[in-house]
């Protein structure tokens, strides 16, 4: 490709990667299509979540189905509720949290549990953002703290509190209120807030367990970030805290039933061993909260569509206690990824010549990126956007292809449709990705097979024109489709003859062993075409071939108002005389030397003289190709050992020994045609000995 035309090919890639990327740009700027992206985060917890990751210290005490069975119908009695706190105590427990409201009193046991939780010092409780009642300044310190920095987005105009005295027992409050994305899914958590005296904010229920657990005295909001205590926590532009799941957390984190607590602590009550150890609770933060059908509020979550709200809590929680958090990346990393996708598929696309190249290398950018994303989440905790980066990849692609189809592939497709006619489907798409086709070549080793009906001249005088015509393109279609089908390249027809090329335009390692493949399945194909020729009263036809192996100049050769794509060098010529001498020796198919040595695992083969064809002064070794590697027949096997033995007496001057083993071949092969003519020269040699000098040269003189 010239350097005008690149330049050009290079900035209308330019101009589409920059108008892609600003439509893209706008459109997410809008936020129509953000549920897009928060799907494809769904996807990366839903695939790579990792269960092994989640502290084992949180576990839940639930309300279950059975304990409700056991202890009666929800709500229960407050003192029940007393009784599980007890027992935790007693068990070490290191934070007791309840993700159940306390809204309404219940004068009986109300104190009783009141006193449990006091003398547990570790207990929090929950309440709601909600109505327009302010929060009363004795509950500040349990219910809010101190903050510095940027404003708390979230405003709270009021708030429903525990009932007293239990909100004053409690060891700190907060709120459990949780909100959900456009599309019902809970994906985040705001950690506080705003009240009207703008140096506090009213503290999440995870906010104020980590605040107690972290010996958190205040926090420090920041454009992206909140430190809180020792742990500083990422957050989106709103202020959220991303959640990281770990998987389901029904199957995550460890659950027992609040039944099963409650008789450990009446058996424990009543000097019994507990059926529940309370040392599993030791050190552990424990949360409570009903699971069973209708006493608790279900929250869609990525990773389950009917999750208990506790459930979320605890893993936000686990985040902050563990420092493992999903950190959304910035908006100019955002950018810089659009623009470098755009461009990066707009100028493979435009640039890259191959089809198959172009859409390799655009998947290969798209399958890129989306394993980076997937890295970046599992080994890093980033929040690397997906949905429009890969969107970006699809659209160029897209608008790329249609410009070329528009402009380019239009002359491609006239260009393809004139030449499809005539050449072999490798040359066109050689011709489609260089179609500034120049004189010249390459230097390349290849394999060149010449094909020729034997004794054309008296088939052609039995038949009409029409006739020859006719049977001369049925016996070219099939011996053309053999050589394609082995990848060669039909070159061109030589009258009666064929001339293909194996490893060119495109390269192939097997070319020797693809040449010789296709050489043996078009005498097969010949032997079934005779039959059918006889039955229809035509000639038989037979065909020799002629192949060899060598460094050849390849391309496009002509003048400049009509080129050709064909083969020069030696190698060619060698092709033809040996297709030429098979006559000599009777055979079907000889091959040139470098042809056998790179051929010789794949196909069975003999050695049939070393030979100076006309023109050349140094000899070659011919060998005749007789079948694939292990399809010989046990007749011809025993043929060819004979003759072998039978050539090495030859080449050692052992003339009579020679003709005893090319006449016992015979005897095996009376057809077998090289050991005719070493038979002959053995015969002639014993009544008249070569010179001293003499090398077991043939030289042939005719073409």
């Amino acid at each position: 490709m010239d350097l005008a035309k690149l330049r050009k090919k290079f900035l209308i890639a330019t101009a589409i990667a920059i108008t892609v990327g600003f439509l893209l740009v706008a459109l997410h700027w809008t936020g129509l299509l953000a549920i897009a992206e928060l799907k494809s985060l769904d996807h990366r917890f839903q695939q790579y979540a990792n269960p092994a990751l989640a502290g084992h210290d949180i576990v839940l005490v639930a309300i279950d189905e059975q304990s409700l069975a056991a202890f009666g119908r929800w709500p229960w009695s407050r003192d029940l509720h007393g009784f599980m706190t007890h027992y935790l105590r007693k068990a070490g427990a290191r934070a007791i949290v309840f993700d159940v409201l306390f809204l309404e009193r219940e004068e009986e046991f109300d104190a009783v549990f009141a006193n449990e939780v006091e003398a547990a010092q570790n207990v929090l409780l929950p309440f709601l953002l909600e109505g327009t009642t302010g929060l009363p300044p004795a509950l500040k310190a349990k219910a809010a703290m101190p903050v510095q920095g940027a404003a708390v987005r979230l405003e709270a105009h009021g708030v429903k509190l525990p009932i007293p005295p239990l909100d004053g027992a409690a060891k700190g409050l907060g709120y459990i209120n949780l909100f959900a994305d456009r599309d019902g899914v809970v994906r985040r958590l705001p950690l506080f807030a705003r009240v009207e005296d703008f140096r506090f904010a009213l503290t999440h229920l995870v906010a104020s367990v980590a605040r107690q657990l972290l010996n958190a005295d205040e926090a420090i909001i920041g454009p992206r970030s909140i430190t809180f205590g020792s742990a500083t926590i990422p957050v989106t532009p709103d202020g959220d805290l991303v959640i990281d799941w770990h998987g389901d957390p029904k199957k995550t984190y460890r659950a027992y039933s609040a039944g099963a607590i409650l008789k450990a602590y009446l058996e424990m009550q009543q000097g019994q061993p507990p059926s529940l150890d309370p040392a599993l609770f030791k050190d552990k933060i424990v949360f409570i909260a009903g699971t069973a059908a209708g006493i608790y509020d279900l929250r869609a979550t990525p990773v389950d569509a009917a999750s208990p709200g506790v459930l979320i809590h605890m893993t936000a929680l686990d985040n902050i206690l563990r420092g493992r958090f999903m950190q959304p990346a910035s908006y100019w990393s955002f950018l810089a990824t659009m623009v470098v996708l755009c461009l990066a598929t707009a100028w493979s696309f435009m640039l890259l010549q191959q089809q198959v190249l172009k859409f390799t290398v655009v998947a290969g950018l798209a399958l890129a990126y989306y394993g980076l994303a997937v890295h970046a989440f599992k080994s890093h905790g980033l929040w690397l956007e997906l949905a429009f980066p890969e969107a970006a990849v699809a659209v160029t692609f897209a608008m790329a292809a249609s410009v070329e189809y528009l402009t380019e592939g239009r002359q491609r497709r006239q260009l393809r449709a004139a030449f499809d006619k005539y050449m072999a489907p490798e040359v066109v798409d050689e011709i489609m990705r260089h179609p500034e086709i120049k004189l010249g070549g390459e230097k390349k080793e290849l394999t060149v097979l010449f094909s020729d009906i034997a004794g054309f001249t008296t088939i052609s005088e039995r038949l009409s024109p029409e006739q020859l015509v006719a049977l001369l393109n049925e016996y070219l279609s099939v011996m053309t489709d053999i050589i394609r089908r082995h990848r060669g390249n039909v070159n061109k027809y030589l009258g009666d003859g064929i001339m293909a090329i194996f490893g060119a335009p495109l390269s192939e390692p097997m070319h020797a062993a693809l040449a010789c493949y296709a050489a043996l399945d078009s005498q097969e194909a010949l032997t079934s075409l005779r039959a059918e020729w006889k039955s229809r009263g035509l000639p038989e036809i037979a065909a020799r071939i002629g192949i060899n192996t060598g460094d050849l100049v390849v391309g496009n050769m002509g003048s400049q108002t009509r080129l050709e794509y064909t083969v020069m060098g030696d190698s060619v010529n060698l092709a033809s005389r040996l297709e030429g001498a098979s006559k000599f020796y009777d055979t079907l198919i000889l091959i040139g030397p470098r042809t056998y040595e790179l051929a010789q695992s794949n196909v069975e083969a003999r050695e049939v003289d070393l030979l100076r064809v006309k023109g050349k002064f140094e000899p070659v070794v011919v060998y005749e190709l007789l079948a694939r590697k292990g399809q010989l027949g046990p007749v011809k096997q025993q043929v060819l050992e004979v003759y072998a033995h039978g050539l090495h007496s030859y080449k050692t001057r052992a003339f009579d020994s020679a003709q005893r083993d090319f006449e016992a071949a015979l005897k095996l092969d009376p057809l077998d045609g090289p050991s005719k003519v070493y038979l002959r020269r053995a015969q002639e040699f014993l009544a008249t000995p070569p010179p001293v000098d003499w090398d077991g040269v043939y030289e042939l003189h005719s073409k």
